[in-house]
């Protein structure tokens, strides 16, 4: 794991290999270790080397084959993971489609598709922000080595020959289609538990699954598996087939089936342990479950290494070697067990817990093995046969399904935050010590215990506060956190301006903010926002604010005067939770406890650029100012209101348009740092180049989000350094 630059895991994990071969002083197994830990190097350079491979900026006119039940689309918008005709590695594909009937050419189609591509090849854009979800390392750890991004296209073609594996896919495209017809509840739970397909509707409609942690169950793995070689050994004793040919067909399906849900890494482990026991049963080899396990995992370190970082192989190994040492404990203190393993790497990854998900496992994992899957399958089959009867059958999913999505709501969830590494590592040791013969379980107990509250304290009170602009392109949003949590204030959202001209290219909305700056402050174990101020209407501040609304608990938004008689951002909070009071402001207003002052608007208005609210405050012992898009003019109608005001950092007005940052304005004001939130290669040309020399003419110094991703003031007291995630640490103020 050191090799791909994961030092704690890779020393920790040594370390215990080292004193476990110390400890048997077993010399076949000391030569089989050094085996493995050699095979695992060449692998690991060879896959190093394969990553780092160079490619031409364009290439033109090349051949992609795309299989339709892989393809991920959203409006007009599509990604797909693929190679292009005789090249070896695996590549991203972004594009649109130029038309609808184009889309439902590709989408609609059950065999493979042949696409004839250009486009522009680059590298994946690191994380910019902090904790932020990293594409980057997400496809890097499934050796997908870069971008390829589609600006034309392209001729649609069907290949002449179909291979087994494009077969497969047909085979698997064709009951995506047929789970189309069926009732909604039947067909996401079909697509998800049979074929391992999630459509974009899938989370919305499975909310508690999510929040509940049993989300495992989703991930076609382990269960999946077994479930369906049992169904085919069922089918084959009918045969009496003898062992060998047995043996083979189970082999066969297993391979097919792998390929049918999708082959994800998580699957991989599930199907490689399988082949292995199918293989030691038929052979007589005498491998122990913990023998297989072990050599699924040296399996997997060879052939797809770095998938360990990834959160569904974590699980699935996690899961699967707690069942094999927890063996012998009863139902009820093993599904215990297998939970407490989950909990360190859910909260690692995803920074929240639900209290009543163990009680939920306890009860849920049966039915499903029970009810659920034979309902599905059951369901699948008769609407086929008796579409009378799948009615019922969905009634009774829909009614499981409603169930754990209003045991979800109630009061249980944990917005941890996120756990370092060691506290990580830790947790899973003292959790798989229960299974030691001479651990004493109290002790463990209590030492688990004391470590995630320890954990939590430290996470929940820090002693530093913060000031923080979040990288989200073209746009702002911007973050002022209190020391201990005291107060959290957010100032706008960001969120993207839609340019689609016809309905079918927008899709369905995603909003950043869940991956960026939500994701940041559930890590931060912050659940909560005091006040979230907008600034003014535009889609680039306050796009994303229904995401906040359903992710966080928010107590007060802050709009300027006015605003609130603007249809279309009431449109925006209309899901809000009735709690939440909607306070519409000028500069006269103080707002009880909320620690910023309001310069600007003073006359009511729609919510437009000149209407945007103007907030300053002091943190850390530096003064801030916050002007949202006020223009030119409304600079300087807030210095005649205001005269004495004056900052030491400033945030750009318009993201650095020329049509704010008045010279004026910006001699009164006397900055001596500026903050500019705008995208990369934005069409708006934003930071624009004179108002770059307004700024340097008044020496101040630039902080932006273009080279420098998201910015970080933190403070104790009245001292404080900046921070740039792309730059690191960037020096006292």
């Amino acid at each position: 794991m050191g090799l791909f630059g994961n030092k704690i895991i890779g020393i920790t994990l040594l370390a215990i290999l080292v004193v476990r071969l110390i400890v048997v002083r077993n010399p076949r197994l000391i030569l089989m270790s050094i085996a493995a830990a050699g095979s695992f190097m060449v692998a690991a350079t060879i896959v190093n080397a394969s990553l780092k491979a160079t490619f031409p900026e364009r290439l033109t006119n090349q051949q992609l084959k795309v299989y339709p039940d892989m393809l991920k689309t959203n409006g007009a918008s599509f990604s797909y993971v693929g190679q292009l005709q005789n090249k070896p590695h695996h590549l991203v594909f972004y594009g649109r489609f130029k038309s609808q009937y184009q889309m439902r050419q590709v989408v609609n189609s059950k065999r493979p598709v042949l696409l004839t591509v250009s486009g522009k090849i680059s590298d994946f854009t690191p994380a910019t922000n902090v904790n932020q979800f990293d594409m980057q390392s997400y496809y890097h750890h499934q050796k997908v080595v870069k971008v390829f991004t589609i600006d034309d296209n392209y001729a649609i073609k069907y290949p002449q020959k179909l291979t087994m594996v494009d077969r497969i896919h047909q085979l698997r495209s064709e009951f995506n289609h047929y789970c189309a017809t069926l009732p909604k509840t039947l067909r996401i739970y079909a697509m998800g538990l049979i074929s391992g397909s999630r459509q974009s509707d899938f989370f919305d409609e499975m909310t508690g699954v999510k929040r509940l942690g049993l989300l495992h169950v989703f991930s076609i793995s382990g269960m999946h598996v077994y479930y369906f070689l049992a169904i085919v050994g069922q089918l084959l004793g009918w045969l009496r087939l003898p062992k060998y040919y047995k043996a083979v067909i189970e082999l066969a399906c297993i391979a097919g089936y792998f390929v049918f849900s999708g082959g994800s890494p998580g699957l991989f482990r599930a199907v490689v342990m399988a082949v292995i026991a199918i293989v030691n049963s038929l052979f007589r080899i005498g491998l122990s479950r913990l023998d297989v396990w072990s050599l699924c995992l040296m399996i997997n370190l060879i052939l797809l290494p770095e998938a360990m970082f990834l959160m569904g192989v974590q699980l699935s190994y996690g899961l699967s070697l707690g069942l094999i040492v927890s063996d012998k404990f009863s139902y009820v203190k093993q599904t215990v067990f297998t939970n407490l393993l989950t909990i360190p790497i859910l909260l690692f990854h995803v920074y929240e817990w639900h209290l009543l998900s163990v009680a939920i496992n306890l009860i849920v994992l049966p039915l499903f093995g029970k009810v659920i899957f034979p309902l599905v399958i059951t369901g699948v089959l008769v609407g086929v046969m008796m579409p009378v009867l799948v009615q019922p059958i969905d009634w009774v999913l829909r009614l499981f399904n409603d169930s754990l999505n209003w045991v979800s709501g109630l009061p249980g969830m944990v917005t941890y935050g996120k756990p370092s590494l060691i506290v990580v590592i830790l947790a899973l040791l003292l959790t798989f010590g229960f299974v030691i013969k001479k651990a004493h379980p109290k002790g463990l107990m209590i030492s688990l215990c004391l470590l995630y509250v320890s954990t939590f304290l430290v996470i929940h009170f820090p002693t530093q506060g913060e000031v923080s602009m979040f990288d989200i392109g073209q746009g702002d949003s911007f973050l002022i956190r209190t020391p201990f949590n005291k107060t959290v204030t957010l100032i706008d959202t960001g969120g993207k301006v839609d340019f689609s001209n016809h309905a079918w290219e927008r899709g369905t909305p995603n909003y950043q903010a869940k991956r960026l700056s939500i994701n940041y402050l559930k890590s931060m174990g912050i659940s909560r926002i005091d006040y979230l101020c907008v600034s003014h209407q535009d889609a680039d501040h306050c796009g994303d604010l229904p995401a906040f609304i359903k992710e966080m608990k928010i107590k007060n938004i802050l709009i300027p005067l006015g605003m609130d008689h603007n249809p279309n951002f009431m449109k925006r909070i209309a899901g809000r939770n009735p709690a939440t009071k909607v306070i519409p402001v000028n500069d006269e207003m103080r707002v009880p406890d909320l620690p910023l002052s309001i310069f600007h608007p003073y006359e009511m208005g729609k919510g437009e650029n000149h209407d945007s609210m103007v907030l300053s405050g002091r943190f850390g012992g530096l003064n801030w100012l916050f002007t949202g898009d006020l223009d030119r003019p409304g600079e300087i109608d807030t210095l005649q209101r205001h005269p004495q005001l004056s900052t030491d950092v400033l945030k750009v007005g318009h993201h650095g348009s020329k049509t704010a940052s008045d010279p004026q304005f910006i001699s009164q004001v006397r900055p001596k740092f500026a903050w500019i939130s705008a995208g990369r290669n934005n069409r708006y040309h934003h930071p624009n180049i004179e108002t770059i020399e307004t700024l340097q003419q008044a020496h101040i110094k630039i902080y932006n989000t273009q080279t420098q991703g998201m910015v970080r003031y933190v403070y104790r007291n009245n001292a404080g350094h900046f921070e740039t995630v792309l730059h690191e640490h960037e020096g006292n103020a």
